[in-house]
């Protein structure tokens, strides 16, 4: 069985009630909202004016909003959990922020085609359980021209790599332990670059450009 297909098989874990609610708390302390303020400033400059963005898997919906706040855009947020898409409502209602958070599966959008200039998606492709269909549907929403990003966890990363991006984070012991532990079982449904490739090859983007970030990887396709 080839490389592609095992990720095919694999099954989304489930991140719903408490589950999610915990994960939102993790990655909404100040200092992870700054580091998504800072990325969405700097990610905007890569778009045309007034373009409009999609967020997939955009989980509680922080780095949506950071994107919409700019004024550079519109944006629209895709998730399958229930209790993601209503932390996101909440959380864009209580920042006055406007982003249209969407309840759905990747690889069945409820958008027609060509509906986005700029697709993003982070830290969660590798639990994608059809990675080929999600491809193809973000092509498909995708305008000629348009480009899709997606950035994970690179399974090329290294125990002594993991540990020192953690470190960087300035966690307590406990924290830290548990973030070690929840990236090294991350790693092993993540892609190595050769198998993003290969995946992306299958898919109606045909090519990416991939480049290391950290302990990720950043990928980018572009739909002719």
């Amino acid at each position: 069985m080839s490389d592609v297909k095992r990720h095919r098989t694999k099954l989304m874990p489930e991140m719903e009630g408490p589950i999610a609610r915990a994960y939102a708390r993790g990655r909404g302390t100040g200092p992870q909202l700054a580091q998504y303020r800072e990325a969405a400033e700097a990610l905007v400059e890569q778009f045309p004016a007034d373009a409009a963005v999609l967020e997939v898997a955009p989980g509680p919906g922080y780095f949506s909003v950071e994107l919409a706040r700019t004024g550079r855009c519109t944006v629209t947020g895709l998730d399958v959990s229930r209790t993601f898409v209503q932390l996101a409502r909440e959380y864009a209602r209580e920042q006055g922020v406007s982003v249209d958070f969407r309840r759905g599966d990747v690889a069945a959008m409820p958008f027609a085609p060509e509906s986005f200039d700029y697709l993003v998606c982070q830290a969660a492709f590798k639990n994608f359980a059809d990675p080929v269909d999600a491809l193809n549907e973000m092509h498909r929403v995708l305008r000629p021209g348009g480009t899709a990003l997606v950035q994970d966890l690179n399974k090329n990363t290294t125990d002594a790599q993991l540990d020192e991006e953690v470190a960087r984070m300035n966690l307590g012991p406990v924290a830290a332990f548990t973030t070690v532990r929840t990236l090294r079982g991350l790693r092993r449904r993540a892609y190595t670059p050769e198998q993003f490739a290969a995946t992306v090859a299958e898919s109606a983007f045909g090519a990416c450009e991939i480049s290391p970030d950290g302990i990720g990887l950043d990928a980018r396709m572009r739909k002719a």
